[in-house]
């Protein structure tokens, strides 16, 4: 087991990272071996597997790591999920798919596919961390409600990449963030429906 507080360690971690990133731009993420990774990293293949089980390890922490890097600290500080803190994800979710897609070649669907369901489990987990604070929701409706809403903005988010003028995140922003906010509105303080109808539980 690595000692992640090592400053060898996290240079080690750090060099095989860059050298991931460095792979991806110009090869395919199947085409990719370890071999190529730690060569580039300047480290043996045992080097390399005893911070990170495989490859799809490191793209896991890439792509988190990555993310956070971008959430804005009013953000994670937020203690309730306003239409501003929507405007914030929905941001987030788009030019972090730009960001994203232009470092690292993703041609592989498979692999963009484990990209994306990472990136909607990072958001629910934001999400899921701001409902706790602000509503009176259990903990299962927390969840669908965060599944829900995370999936919503990043499924908007990657399909304006396809809109002719997607430089238009205020367009973005303008059909996503309504169906988001009136979707939350519909739960009163107790966690129910406003018209009366009790949420599932």
């Amino acid at each position: 087991m690595v000692n992640l507080q090592d400053p060898r360690v996290l240079r080690t971690r750090q060099l095989i990272r860059e050298a991931f990133r460095e792979l991806l731009r110009n090869e395919e993420f199947e085409a990719i071996t370890i071999k190529d990774i730690a060569k580039k990293a300047t480290i043996n293949r045992g080097t390399f597997y005893a911070h990170y089980e495989d490859k799809y390890a490191l793209l896991d922490e890439i792509t988190e790591q990555f993310f956070y890097k971008r959430v804005p600290g009013q953000v994670m500080n937020a203690r309730e999920f306003t239409a501003e803190i929507c405007d914030q994800l929905i941001l987030l979710a788009y030019h972090y798919i730009v960001d994203f897609y232009q470092i690292c070649r993703m041609d592989s669907k498979s692999i963009a596919a484990l990209v994306d369901e990472k990136i909607k489990k990072l958001l629910q987990q934001i999400i899921e961390g701001i409902l706790s604070k602000g509503q009176n929701f259990d903990r299962h409706q927390i969840q669908i409600i965060s599944a829900m809403i995370g999936s919503t903005i990043y499924s908007a988010a990657h399909q304006w990449l396809n809109v002719e003028d997607n430089t238009r995140t205020d367009l973005l922003i303008n059909l996503v963030r309504p169906y988001v906010m009136k979707g939350l509105e519909q739960y009163d303080s107790c966690g129910k429906y406003t018209n009366g109808s009790p949420a599932a539980p």
